[in-house]
């Protein structure tokens, strides 16, 4: 029924299948057998969760699979205990806990329950009295802690962050519109998306500073209360805007994503296709970071499952890739990040040096009346007292102010956290990329060296993530 429907509405349909075919088909009465053999060849794909003809492995299986790759379940349930193993009473269980154990524990299913809402169409059985409330429907979500009151909302952010990335990449032109559609491509669309992103965030960042600086210029050098409001006015206009489009955060989920498609798409490469990166990436954050592992585990389905990479091994090429193109940004990034902390901190010495230069200067100055009072030089104090008393005060206010805020730049950008967060990371991907060819040919362990690289580099980008978001965007304090 939910397929016939779906189907009529034109959405694709993944026919998800609990044993092969012709066993199957053993299921069903003869007028079910006719709507199935109908809404089967109109299906986007047909997977076969397991291929033996265990029916009781295969429906675990079948619900395993659900639980695992919905974002939301519909259940059509009368609210019963089931009849059978991996019936629809277990598989909500398992859904909205995320224990598996009552579908019946069969070790070899790769899957695990993801814990997600239940939408909960209360659905009579044929030839069985209709249970309360029947044909009516609720939302379930499961409670993740005593008086949990947040897990709506934090499950609609999830969505909407899902719907906010899917507008964000079509509005972005695809660099290779003909190329095929794999996870490599949507790791490359989503990069590229970020990188836009994170212009726009470093461009209103710069004009919020440079507001700032002019904002506090103008408290320090004018007694016009007009440019001194202005100034602060323009700086939170920038503020708002750029707060308002949730640029920063847009950006650094986005490459969150990309990342973790990049080392999706290096263990596919290699052959570790049920290593799931959204199994181990950013598992504690179920608010609004849910949608990430959302979108993973979509790519996955569409991209991965069930299909097999060609010649894939750790030599494969994507996983070269992977590994020589991190590294090689890796060193480049410690020495751009290092550069770029050194040069603020030389030119905020060089501030405060010539201001307290002149502010030396000016007070010599001012003190030759005291000690020469008939020389010429005095004279000349004595007439430009006003210019000197500046000197005095101003040079050395602006100096600091600006030290100040270039401190706050960089900090804010986090140059010196990110340099040596890149040499930690240059040194692991430097450390296995010698363990893959110290020997001109692939240990037996290769697999293990790029699951392992890769758990490294999600962990790594996951404290990124988190410590980008304690450090928002924010008024600049001077």
């Amino acid at each position: 029924m939910a397929a016939e429907e779906a189907l009529a509405q034109g959405v694709a349909v993944l026919a998800c299948l609990p044993m092969p075919i012709a066993e199957y088909e053993k299921d069903f009465s003869r007028s079910e057998l006719m709507r199935f053999r109908a809404a089967l060849p109109q299906c986007a794909r047909v997977t076969v969760v397991n291929a033996s003809e265990d029916h009781k492995a295969g429906y675990v299986a079948t619900g395993l699979f659900l639980t695992h790759y919905s974002a939301v379940l519909v259940a059509f349930w009368d609210g019963e205990d089931s009849r059978g193993a991996g019936g629809t009473a277990e598989v909500l269980h398992s859904r909205l806990s995320g224990d598996a154990s009552s579908l019946g524990g069969i070790a070899d299913i790769p899957y695990l329950p993801d814990v997600g809402p239940v939408y909960h169409i209360v659905t009579p059985h044929a030839g069985q009295p209709a249970p309360p409330g029947a044909f009516t429907a609720r939302w379930r979500y499961p409670e993740r802690f005593d008086d949990d009151e947040f897990v709506e909302r934090d499950f609609l952010g999830a969505l909407s962050g899902l719907d906010t990335f899917n507008a964000d990449l079509d509005s972005h032109r695809d660099p290779e519109p003909k190329v095929a559609r794999t996870l490599a491509h949507l790791r490359d669309r989503a990069d590229a998306v970020a990188n836009a992103l994170q212009k726009r965030t470093g461009l209103f960042l710069g004009l919020l500073y440079v507001c700032a600086f002019l904002a506090a210029f103008a408290q320090i050098t004018t007694r016009s209360e007009l440019e001194k409001i202005g100034g602060l006015a323009i700086a939170f206009v920038f503020y708002f805007l750029a707060r308002r489009n949730n640029y920063e955060n847009r950006y650094q989920d986005y490459r969150a994503l990309a990342e973790g498609l990049r080392v999706q798409s290096a263990w596919y490469s290699a052959g570790l296709w049920r290593n799931l990166v959204d199994l181990c990436y950013l598992r504690m954050q179920q608010s609004d970071l849910q949608w990430i592992r959302l979108a993973l585990r979509s790519a996955y389905l569409l991209f991965c499952e069930e299909r097999d990479c060609v010649d894939a091994s750790a030599d494969h090429p994507g996983c070269r890739e992977w590994v020589d193109g991190q590294w090689a940004y890796f060193k480049r990034a410690v020495g751009r990040e290092s550069q770029r902390h050194s040069r603020l901190s030389a030119i905020s010495i060089a501030l405060l040096s010539v201001g307290g230069v002149l502010l030396l200067a000016a007070s010599a100055a001012l003190g030759i009346p005291h000690f020469a009072p008939a020389s010429g030089l005095s004279v000349w104090v004595g007439a430009h007292v006003g210019l000197l008393e500046d000197l005095q005060s101003v040079p050395m206010a602006m100096a600091a102010m600006t030290a100040a805020l270039l401190s706050q730049y960089s900090e804010k950008r986090g140059y010196a956290a990110n340099a040596k967060r890149y040499q930690r990371m240059f040194l692991v991907f430097d450390r296995a990329r010698k363990q893959l060819r110290s020997k001109g040919e692939l240990p037996a362990d290769a697999q293990k060296v790029i699951r392992d690289l890769g758990q490294e580099a999600l962990v790594e980008h996951a404290d990124w993530l988190l410590a980008s978001r304690d450090r928002p965007m924010s008024m600049v304090r001077v």
